[in-house]
């Protein structure tokens, strides 16, 4: 399967939220943390995904042009 259509599949959301209060789509958030990466968000939180598709759907439901994220920020969780 090419990758954009992995992307489509992550972006699709075949994981329901798990999480009361989420955005709809979504498996909760987090605040980022002084040294997090949008890397090492996606590990823990997507373990046993690609790492770069789920940075890569963090972004998208984030809004985001990059994977530069800051401590405080506070970053939605897509279903993967």
């Amino acid at each position: 399967m090419q990758r954009a259509g992995l992307l489509a599949l992550v972006l699709g959301g075949f994981l329901m939220p798990v999480a009361w209060g989420a955005p709809a789509g979504s498996i909760g958030s987090v605040t980022v943390r002084p040294g997090e990466t949008l890397w090492s968000v996606a590990v823990q939180h997507y373990p046993g995904m690609d790492p770069r598709l789920a940075v890569a759907a963090i972004e998208h439901a984030n809004g985001l042009s990059g994977a530069v994220i800051q401590p405080g920020v506070h970053l939605v969780l897509p279903a993967a």
